[in-house]
């Protein structure tokens, strides 16, 4: 029996690997730094597949671990 891979995690590794080729992992060396662009981006981009809101998806984000293990996300 073959399982079928989610393609929520499939788009978030994508994105993560694309994004991941930023010059730089802050905008800003006087950002927080909570987030890299990577995982931003990867927020968005799932944001918009997902059609919900920003508080739509942070819902999701706590409910799913294996896609906050995608995103690297320890918050």
């Amino acid at each position: 029996m073959s399982t079928k891979p989610n393609i929520l995690l499939e788009v978030a590794a994508l994105s993560m690997r694309l994004s991941a080729k930023s010059p730089q992992p802050h905008s800003s060396k006087y950002s927080p730094q909570k987030f890299t662009q990577s995982q931003l981006l990867t927020c968005l981009i799932l944001r918009a597949y997902l059609k919900t809101t920003y508080r739509g998806l942070i819902e999701f984000l706590e409910a799913s671990s294996e896609l906050r293990r995608v995103l690297q996300l320890k918050r």
